[in-house]
C-alpha cells in the first residue's frame, strides 16, 4: 500500500494522507481582520478531497504585524468566535486545521497597520517602501507575549495546532537572519541569540498549552548576501528540537524576490495591474518597470523540488518530523521524497489553488502532475483580492 495515502500520526494528530496544504494567504479577511465567509468552504473543499492537513494563511498576532490589507487578525480574544464553528465543521472531516501565526516585521506598511514598521534592526527591505524602526527590549517581550497568547487562543478556538511563521523574511525570520538581524544585545549576534525570540515563544507557550502541537516554518536558505545558509538551518533545527517544537516545514527565501515562490517568467505586467502600490504608478514609471523588472528581479532556479535537498540534510540531523515545500508538482516526486526518507511529509501551495482536489486525483490515479503553470499571478492578485488561480480553464 502506498504510504502517501495511508493515515499517519504527526505530533499526536492523525493525518489521512502525507500531502499537506502549505500556508497560503487567502486574502479573506475583512477591514478589521475577521474571517470572510468564503474561508470555510475553501477549507471544506480541500478536506473533502483527501488533503492530509491544512495550514491556514497567516494571521497577525499584533496590529503592528499586519502584513497585508486583507490579512486576518488574531491579536485579541474577539477573534476566537470567528473559528469555533469552523473548527467544529472541520473536525468532522478528520483533517487537522493548523493556524499559522505571524508578525510581518519589516514587510509591513503604516498605511495598513496605522503603526510604525518594526524589525530586529533598522534595515530597509528592497521591495518594501518603509525603513523599519529597531525594536526595543520591551517591545520584543511584548511580541513574545502576544505570540503565546495567540497560541492559547488557537487552542480555545478549536484549531488542531499552530505553526509559527519563521520564514520568508517576516519578523521571526528577520531575527533568525544574520543579514537582517544586526543587533549586539542578547537578541542578536550568535545563532543562539538570534534564535532566542523563537525559543522563548516555544518555552512560554508550552507552559500554557502543554503538548498542544506547535510547528514552525523556516527558510533553510536565501539568496541574500551573508544570509541564511543550510549549515545554520541545521543548527537551527537542533535548537528547535531542544526547545520542544513538534515539526519543521522547510522552505526558502527571505524577502529576496521570486525565490520563495519561483516563476518561469517575471510577471511584470501582472504586478502593474494587481499590486496596488504598482498600479498607482505614473504611466512612464510603469513603462520603465516593464523593461526593468526582469533585470531587477532575479529568476531563481531550479523551478521544482528546490527545497528537497535542504529538508533531507535537516532530517538527517534531527528526530523531528520534517515537511518540505517548494515547487513540488509531480506525484512521482512526492512518492520518491517520502519513500526515500527525504522528508516525512510534502506540502503544496499553488497546486491547491488551481486544483483543490488534486490529492483525490493523485489517490485515484486520475492525475499525476499538477496543472499549475508557476506564473505567480495568484501571489500578486491576493494583495488586493481573494485568492484564486488566474489560469484555471478546466473546472476542478
Amino acid at each position: 500500500m502506498n504510504i502517501l495515502f495511508t493515515p499517519s500520526s504527526l505530533s499526536g494528530l492523525t493525518l489521512p494522507t502525507r500531502i499537506i496544504r502549505s500556508a497560503t494567504h487567502e486574502g479573506m479577511g475583512d477591514e478589521h481582520g475577521h474571517a470572510d465567509k468564503k474561508l470555510l468552504p475553501l477549507y471544506e473543499r480541500l478536506a473533502s478531497n483527501r488533503v492530509g492537513a491544512i495550514i491556514s494563511g497567516y494571521v497577525a498576532v499584533q496590529q503592528s504585524g499586519k502584513a497585508a490589507r486583507h490579512m486576518r487578525m488574531f491579536h485579541t480574544d474577539e477573534y476566537i468566535a470567528d473559528y469555533l464553528e469552523m473548527n467544529n465543521v472541520m473536525q468532522s472531516y478528520g483533517v487537522p486545521l493548523i493556524l499559522q501565526l505571524a508578525h510581518g516585521g519589516g514587510q509591513c506598511s503604516p498605511a495598513v497597520t496605522g503603526e510604525d514598521v518594526v524589525a530586529p534592526s533598522a534595515i530597509k527591505l528592497p521591495n518594501y517602501p518603509t525603513k523599519p524602526r529597531t525594536l526595543n527590549e520591551t517591545e520584543i517581550e511584548s511580541i513574545i507575549f502576544d505570540f503565546v497568547l495567540a497560541v492559547e487562543r488557537a487552542k480555545k478556538a478549536g484549531f488542531a495546532g499552530v505553526q509559527l511563521h519563521g520564514a520568508h523574511g517576516y519578523l521571526l525570520a528577520e531575527f533568525l537572519s544574520p543579514t537582517m538581524n544586526r543587533r549586539t544585545d542578547r537578541w542578536g549576534g550568535s545563532l543562539e541569540n538570534r534564535f532566542r525570540i523563537v525559543g522563548e515563544i516555544l518555552r512560554q507557550a508550552r507552559q500554557k498549552v502543554g503538548d498542544y502541537p506547535i510547528w514552525i516554518k523556516i527558510s533553510a536558505t536565501d539568496s541574500l548576501r551573508n544570509g541564511m545558509r543550510l549549515e545554520q538551518a541545521i543548527q537551527l533545527a537542533r535548537l528547535l528540537e531542544e526547545s520542544g517544537c513538534d515539526a519543521i516545514e522547510v522552505s526558502c527565501g527571505n524577502g529576496d524576490g521570486f525565490n520563495t515562490i519561483r516563476v518561469k517568467d517575471i510577471p511584470a505586467q501582472a504586478a502593474l495591474q494587481m499590486v496596488p502600490r504598482y498600479a498607482r504608478l505614473a504611466p512612464w514609471k510603469k513603462r520603465l518597470m516593464t523593461f526593468a523588472a526582469p533585470l531587477y528581479f532575479k529568476q531563481h532556479k531550479p523551478f521544482q523540488n528546490y527545497n528537497v535537498e535542504a529538508a533531507y540534510q535537516i532530517k538527517q540531523q534531527v528526530k523531528l518530523p520534517v515537511i518540505v515545500v517548494g515547487g513540488i508538482r509531480r506525484l512521482v516526486d512526492i512518492e520518491e521524497i517520502v519513500a526515500h526518507g527525504k522528508a516525512d511529509y510534502v506540502a503544496l501551495c499553488r497546486p491547491f489553488i488551481i486544483e483543490p482536489g488534486i490529492v483525490a486525483k493523485f489517490t485515484s490515479g486520475k492525475q499525476t502532475v499538477s496543472r499549475c503553470q508557476d506564473c505567480g499571478y495568484c501571489l500578486l492578485g491576493v494583495s488586493s483580492q481573494a485568492l484564486r488561480c488566474y489560469n484555471a480553464k478546466i473546472p476542478d
